[in-house]
């Protein structure tokens, strides 16, 4: 559900002011930062180099996109478990689950969509589910090296579902690597929950490896809440020539447990997911000036569940089948001209089969054949303009062309980093849009999308200051009707502004806040879009106060949500605001042994007491504690 009902028409003439003030704010934050004179002996600014916003290794500052990166010490600091948790701290992101781990996860950037935001793992798409989207909360980090996110849109390289941006799961290798390494862990806590891990990764001569395997076991506090999760991620490769590298990426993960639904709800819901992955690919350098790479997916995921109230006891059986096939070629034609190019086709088959009658069975199979090219052209030094285009022919619906145009620019002296782009972006109907409900008419959204930012760093580089102005526009945009029946809308919109701030004073403390400011709204209803706050504020904390002793803290404050909902007699959807929350988590690590680490962590240490979603609680304090072993 995406509307809620907007309570003062006043709003509108807001919005429309503030649309027209904030590309001058940015404007004047551009010019007061390269205004400021830098230290002679300041060094030169070194920035992280990412793949997913440009499908080539580039420095960050050279992508003209918002790109954050969580690395494998960050989720090791601050004690992920999962990819929705790892999430939760990114900017302008907004992580909603149904409750308790393991349910129905969303994620929303920028005020677009969850099925907007497209996954890949090592840069190879994943396929969506029914709805769309991902099963976000049920990703383990295990065998995951870094996660880059792109919060720009990204169809011109990526196809649909990239019209808020990528999450990229970059795994775990043991390519390059001297010795095997080897590694055990054991977690337990509140709610009777236990997690153990064993991974292990090496090479030996030309042949790498990385395998990587979970279990976690749960009991929470409502009715039908038991929870369990298996996950193996792995990753195999033999380099046959210092030109040719070949790779099989696999994993299996299997959840399940019960799903109360909403209080009140049903206690009989009941949902089992299991999905395998298997990817082979080719690295192959052909010259001096040229790199190709081709990959091939398959991935099965099989969903069968009981439902609640009203269909008591009926019981459900999805099956997702997808093949697809990505083959990129990579071009230096020039030290300051590069040309990325390639062909992308997917096959989707959806079956489902229900004893209620529910939504009825679906038997359909969607396909999509594409072509993308991309040029970086760094006309002089310190400049990077990006040109991408790409042509998408669906089978199901209609064809889209995308496209994206951005530059960066890193100004001499003060080293300000100024970046902007612009980008027409797709998503197509989900199959549960064109079949669950049968709507076979509804046609792809489109977005045309904006992005003006700035970068400063400050004192030596310890501190970096930063501001994001966006603007999503849509047409076609999918909303329910009254009968629940997926229908086109003519225009929605989101657009907001973001400010970050990071501080390094010292190799032993850092620290990142950042506040979004998002309005979200579907401009025929005059409503805002739901489970997208107004406010939303981060901090994470890391502190090493002796060498063997990390300290971490995290907070979101999230402010003015709204979710839908349907009241009696006539049940007709409508918008309710839903409380504020501040969430903390905090987490304590000793390395009592070279090869051995103890921990401990909590979770909402405040004990907020909150809806995540309208009708579901969130879980309560929780306290784990555990002890990991290398070797």
């Amino acid at each position: 559900m995406k509307t809620e009902v907007r309570s003062q028409k006043s709003e509108v003439s807001g919005r429309r002011a503030r649309r027209a003030s904030l590309s001058p704010l940015l404007a004047l934050l551009a010019a007061t930062a390269a205004a400021q004179e830098s230290r002679t002996n300041t060094p030169a600014v070194l920035p992280t180099v990412v793949v997913t916003a440009t499908r080539t290794e580039e420095p960050v500052d050279k992508t003209a996109a918002s790109v954050s990166v969580i690395t494998r010490a960050a989720i090791d600091e601050q004690k992920f478990t999962t990819l929705a948790e790892a999430l939760g701290s990114v900017p302008g992101l907004v992580v909603a689950r149904n409750g308790t781990p393991g349910q129905a996860t969303s994620v929303f950037i920028r005020g677009t969509e969850s099925n907007h935001t497209l996954l890949t793992v090592d840069g190879r798409r994943a396929p969506s589910m029914l709805a769309g989207g991902y099963d976000w909360g049920n990703i383990g980090l295990d065998n995951v090296e870094r996660i880059e996110v792109v919060r720009s849109a990204s169809s011109a390289l990526y196809g649909g579902d990239a019209i808020g941006g990528v999450v990229n799961i970059i795994t775990r290798t043991g390519r390059g690597l001297k010795q095997p390494e080897y590694e055990a862990s054991f977690e337990g806590g509140s709610f009777n929950s236990f997690r153990e891990t064993l991974a292990t990764r090496g090479a030996v001569g030309a042949f790498d490896y990385a395998v990587a395997a979970s279990q976690f076991n749960a009991a929470y506090p409502r009715d039908n809440n038991l929870y369990r999760s298996s996950s193996v991620r792995s990753s195999f490769g033999y380099e046959v020539s210092d030109k040719l590298y070949l790779d099989l990426k696999a994993s299996y993960r299997q959840t399940d447990g019960g799903s109360p639904g909403a209080v009140p709800g049903s206690a009989l819901d009941h949902l089992k997911r299991e999905t395998v992955n298997v990817s082979p690919g080719m690295t192959l350098k052909m010259s001096d000036q040229w790199d190709t790479r081709l990959y091939y997916t398959y991935e099965n995921q099989f969903q069968p569940s009981l439902d609640g109230f009203p269909f008591n006891g009926s019981a459900n059986r999805l099956n997702v089948a997808s093949h697809m096939v990505d083959w990129q070629n990579n071009f230096q034609f020039h030290e300051k001209w590069k040309l990325t190019a390639g062909v992308m086709w997917q096959d989707q088959n959806v079956t489902r089969t229900t004893t209620s009658g529910f939504g009825g069975g679906i038997n359909a199979r969607l396909q999509d054949l594409g072509g993308y090219a991309q040029s970086q052209w760094s006309p002089v030094e310190r400049l990077t303009v990006i040109n991408a285009l790409r042509f998408d022919a669906y089978s199901d619906y209609q064809s889209a062309t995308t496209w994206r145009n951005g530059l960066s620019y890193r100004v001499p002296k003060t080293e300000t980093l100024l970046f902007g782009n612009v980008a027409r972006s797709v998503a197509p109907p989900t199959a549960q849009d064109l079949y669950f409900f049968g709507n076979t008419a509804v046609q792809p959204e489109r977005a045309l999308s904006w992005e003006i930012g700035v970068e400063q760093p400050l004192w030596e580089e310890r501190v970096t200051l930063s501001a994001t102005w966006f603007q999503h526009l849509y047409r076609n945009f999918i909303q329910l009707d009254a009968s629940f029946t997926p229908q086109n809308i003519d225009r929605a919109s989101s657009e907001g502004v973001e400010f970050g701030l990071k501080l390094k004073p010292c190799d032993q403390l850092s620290v990142n806040a950042s506040y979004t400011y998002l309005s979200a709204y579907d401009e025929v209803a005059n409503v805002r879009l739901v489970r997208r706050p107004r406010h939303q504020f981060s901090l994470d904390i890391v502190g090493r106060p002796i060498e063997k002793l990390t300290l971490s803290a995290g907070a979101n404050w999230v402010v003015q949500r709204q979710d839908v909902f349907f009241p009696p007699p006539t049940f007709a959807m409508t918008n309710i605001p839903i409380g504020d929350y501040l969430l903390v988590r905090a987490a304590a690590s000793y390395q009592v042994h070279e090869h051995a680490q103890v921990w401990v962590r909590a979770d909402n240490l405040l004990d907020q007491k909150y809806d995540a979603l309208r009708n579901f609680p969130a879980l309560r304090l929780g306290v784990y504690g555990g002890v990991k072993v290398t070797f």
